[in-house]
C-alpha cells in the first residue's frame, strides 16, 4: 500500500490511484482519527439541532468508507431522519460507503464523482459535509462558494481546510461564518 499521493508527469497528484489503493485499509489508518473528528464537531460545536429536524438530505462529500454516517447512526439514530448521500471520487470506496449505508439501514446513496465538480443539482441539501477533504492549494475562495450552492435555504455547510501552514488558518476566518483549529494543521470552516 502506497503512503502517499503518486505524483503524475504535470506533478499533479494521482488521488484516485492512492484512494483506490488504500481503500482496503483506510479504516484501519484512520477511522478512530476520523471518529474524534465526528465527535467534536458534532458536540462541541453544537450541531446537532441540524440533524433533529425530519426529512434532512445530508451531503457527505468525500464520504470515503462512509465513516460520517455510521458516526451519525451510532450517536443520533434516535433523532436521525436523513437521506444520506455520499460522493467519493473513489468507486472502491463508494462500494464501501454503500455497504456501510446498507449495514445500518439508513436511507441514502453514494455517487462516484470529483467534489470540484459535484454530479449534484444545486439546493439539495439540508447539510453539506466534507470533512478531511479540502487543502490550502485547492483555491477554496472557489470551491467553498460552489459547495454552498449545493445548500437549500437555511442549509449548513461544514468542512475541513487541511494546510500545514498554521499562518494561513486566519485566512479561513473571512471564507468561513466559523472557523476553529482542529488542529495544527486543520481548521474547521462553518457556514450556515
Amino acid at each position: 500500500m502506497s503512503k502517499i499521493p503518486v505524483e503524475d508527469s504535470d506533478g499533479s497528484l494521482d488521488v484516485l490511484s492512492w484512494y483506490e489503493e488504500l481503500s482496503s485499509g483506510y479504516d484501519e489508518l484512520y477511522g478512530e482519527e476520523q471518529s474524534r473528528k465526528y465527535i467534536r464537531i458534532f458536540k462541541e460545536l453544537s450541531l446537532r439541532s441540524y440533524l433533529m429536524n425530519k426529512k434532512q438530505v445530508i451531503l457527505d462529500l468525500g464520504c470515503g468508507t462512509g465513516g460520517l454516517i455510521k458516526f451519525l447512526y451510532r450517536e443520533f439514530r434516535n433523532v436521525l431522519s436523513i437521506y444520506y448521500v455520499g460522493l467519493d471520487l473513489s468507486p472502491l470506496m463508494c462500494f464501501l460507503s454503500k455497504e456501510q449505508i446498507d449495514r445500518i439501514g439508513v436511507l441514502g446513496d453514494v455517487v462516484a464523482g470529483d467534489i470540484f465538480r459535484p454530479p449534484l443539482r444545486t439546493g439539495v441539501a439540508n447539510a453539506v459535509f466534507s470533512i478531511t477533504v479540502l487543502t490550502c492549494k485547492d483555491h477554496l475562495e472557489e470551491v467553498v462558494p460552489n459547495l454552498t450552492k449545493l445548500l437549500k435555504d437555511s442549509g449548513l455547510l461544514c468542512c475541513t481546510i487541511l494546510c500545514s501552514d498554521p499562518s494561513r488558518h486566519k485566512h479561513y476566518s473571512e471564507l468561513c461564518e466559523t472557523s476553529a483549529s482542529l488542529s495544527r494543521w486543520e481548521v474547521l470552516c462553518i457556514i450556515k
